[in-house]
């Protein structure tokens, strides 16, 4: 017996022996924006990994990555400008974005729905330093010099808002949206992302030393990181019991975790993204809007800021995802379709129609003449945010439905009352928190049960925002150049086609352009591949400024473009466009603070018309001949195909 005790005691301290004290240094107090590593630990994936972690609570006056560097914590929680002490020179590794989106956001008085109107407005207070970079950087989105706007310190920041004396405050949209609600106080949010500034939320880092002395301890604390956070995400009723528990620090209460845990899942997107997924390409979008404020000087390069190198990404659950979404979508449609086989075939039967509309797997409603909600199951009540008992008696566009669409869902709905079809539309719905969703509705006239009554309308819908999302990234991928999001040759090649053929009907003319860089292979060389990313991106830019509306450019080679340009009439001169075109390309772009990159175009230029009334291979082949003219005529100018 005392040799089993032995061997036993001895297994638990060598088992004990091997596991790892880790410590976490958070970048804020305890709250549902950390679940993930609760989780982690509660469930035990940190320990079958072999360690034994602690948590630091974070707060104003905690650095992170000072507490990292220092080895006070082994991992850290940052945010987007973790990437600026990166390009400052400090030693830390980006592990991975757990936040797709930032909930950074400006939270305003209700009457200021821009920075336009914040500007007019009033004091708008921030916190210090680099922090709100993403929101200040609306306002130089909407061409506003950021000197004409008042900002301020914070100091009480929500008192302050609901007492006037600031106009906006920084916020997290998981956070005071929420407590402006409870207290019945109207509100505007400016969201960074409407302006095209989408940076990336907390982020997972540690320090090049421990990356590189063990890069299995960092790869399995990651990966015990990650799958916490899944869980957390899977099971938010309880993760949200575990923080009250045991993390809850500042007394939130079970509503006010379970709104912020539905806010961040969102911006997570767990369901879409693999946890902590970052695309190098972003980080390089937001480096270049740190750079419009000057405070970073890139001298380093991203490589070494990365857990590991991206992989090209598989879309093949982007395809999958939205083949579940349709056939949801069929699923709500033959419920549909099976209540408005009811009303043909059957005496309308009040207990069957409610068993199935309030048993529905989708959002239902049902209404009558003026709009007016008469039933509204459980689910509507989940997507929507109201109860039953909030919303019947009231007209469903008042509160359902922006007003600028309003009109055109009028139209729609007026239709299904004058016969037995099913009518299916696709709109834009307001929910209770004011977040917009797009849905499928699935409209049906319920039969009346006598003469006396009037008719009823259930309209079943599925919240398909995701699909369409991804739809259009999906799009965008086909048909769009990835560095530069100018068409691509593909796209180029499809209009070309359509055009051809308008033009060939219709006895019409129009020019193709095709653009070659001179001398970008040598500064490529010279620089970099990174330098070749940066000046083709600004020309691509440059260039799509300075055509018009319906012309159409595009990427269709390494450094070569195209352009179909449309004159009103033979007479039209081209000259002053085209010229205007090389001027760009050979306009210095600026690289670095102290370095730029220069490079020239040659084109080439054929038009199609009666007077050259070829096929496309050949129109094609006049440009490239044209273009390669230019070239031999020492390039930095532009040549007219003439036969």
């Amino acid at each position: 017996m005392k040799i089993i005790i032995i061997l036993f005691t001895l297994f638990f301290t060598t088992l004990h022996a091997n596991t790892k004290n880790i410590s976490v240094q958070l970048r804020w107090k305890h709250q549902f924006q950390f679940a993930g590593y609760y989780m982690a630990l509660n469930k035990g994936f940190y320990k079958q990994a072999g360690f034994d972690v602690t948590l630091f609570e974070g707060g104003a006056n905690i650095n992170v990555v000072e507490s990292v560097l220092s080895k006070k914590a082994e991992f850290g929680v940052s945010n987007s400008s973790l990437v600026i002490d990166y390009l400052d020179g400090l030693d830390v590794v980006m592990l991975g974005a757990i936040f797709q989106h930032s909930p950074n956001i400006l939270l305003a008085k209700k009457e200021f729905k821009s920075p336009v109107d914040l500007v007019k407005g009033g004091p708008i207070a921030l916190m210090g330093g680099d922090q709100d970079i993403e929101l200040k950087a609306m306002f130089l989105r909407e061409g506003i010099d950021l000197k004409k706007v008042n900002f301020v310190p914070k100091q009480k920041h929500l008192d302050d808002l609901i007492e006037n004396k600031v106009v906006a405050i920084n916020a997290y949209s998981s956070n005071e949206p929420y407590l402006l609600a409870k207290q019945n106080r109207e509100f505007s949010i400016l969201e960074p992302r409407a302006y095209g500034l989408d940076f990336y939320g907390d982020t997972l880092f540690t320090s090049t030393a421990l990356y590189e002395e063990n890069r299995k301890m960092v790869s399995d604390f990651r990966q015990a990181t990650f799958k916490g956070w899944e869980y957390a995400l899977a099971h938010i009723e309880e993760t949200v019991e575990v923080i009250e528990k045991h993390y809850n620090t500042q007394n939130k209460s079970k509503e006010h975790l379970l709104y912020e845990a539905m806010t961040l899942k969102k911006l997570i997107n767990p369901d879409f993204i693999q946890v902590g997924h970052s695309n190098p390409g972003r980080w390089e979008h937001i480096v270049a809007t740190y750079k419009e404020f000057g405070v970073i000087k890139q001298t380093r390069t991203l490589d070494d800021f990365f857990y590991a190198e991206e992989k090209h990404s598989n879309m093949t659950w982007v395809y999958f995802y939205i083949f579940i979404s349709s056939l949801i979508i069929l699923v709500v449609g033959t419920i549909a379709y099976y209540i408005y086989q009811m009303n043909k075939k059957l005496s309308k039967s009040e207990e069957r129609h409610k068993i199935l509309f309030q048993n529905s797997a989708s959002a239902g409603i049902v209404w009558k003449r003026g709009y007016i909600v008469t039933d509204w199951n459980e689910q509507a009540a989940r997507l929507f945010g109201w109860s039953a008992n909030e919303v019947r008696g009231k007209n469903f566009l008042d509160f359902l439905v922006s007003e600028n669409e309003r009109e055109i869902i009028k139209e729609n709905l007026e239709m299904v009352p004058k016969d037995n079809n099913l009518h299916i539309f696709i709109n834009q719905n307001i929910l209770k928190n004011q977040t917009l969703i797009t849905c499928e509705w699935h409209n049906t006239l319920l039969l009346k049960c006598s003469e006396e009554d009037d008719y009823e309308i259930v309209s079943l819908a599925i919240d398909i925002t995701q699909r369409v999302q991804e739809e259009e990234l999906l799009k965008l991928q086909a048909n769009n150049d990835f560095l530069t999001n100018l068409p691509n040759r593909h796209f180029f090649e499809s209009m070309l086609e359509k055009i051809h053929a308008f033009a060939k009907r219709s006895n019409t003319i129009f020019g193709l352009a095709f653009i070659d860089l001179d001398g970008f292979k040598e500064m490529n060389d010279t620089y970099g591949h990174y330098a070749g990313d940066v000046l083709l991106k600004e020309l691509a830019k440059r260039f799509q400024g300075a055509i018009r509306q319906e012309d159409t450019i595009a990427r269709i080679g390494g450094d070569e473009f195209a352009l179909i340009f449309h004159p009103t009439n033979e007479k039209e001169s081209y000259e002053k466009m085209i010229e205007r075109l090389l001027k760009l390309a050979n306009t210095p772009v600026q690289y670095e603070k102290e370095m730029s990159l220069q490079v020239s175009a040659s084109i080439g230029v054929s038009f199609y018309g009666h007077d050259n009334p070829v096929s496309i291979k050949h129109l094609i082949s006049q440009a490239d001949s044209a273009m390669y003219e230019a070239k031999r005529e020492g390039k930095n100018c532009f040549v007219l195909f003439k036969g």
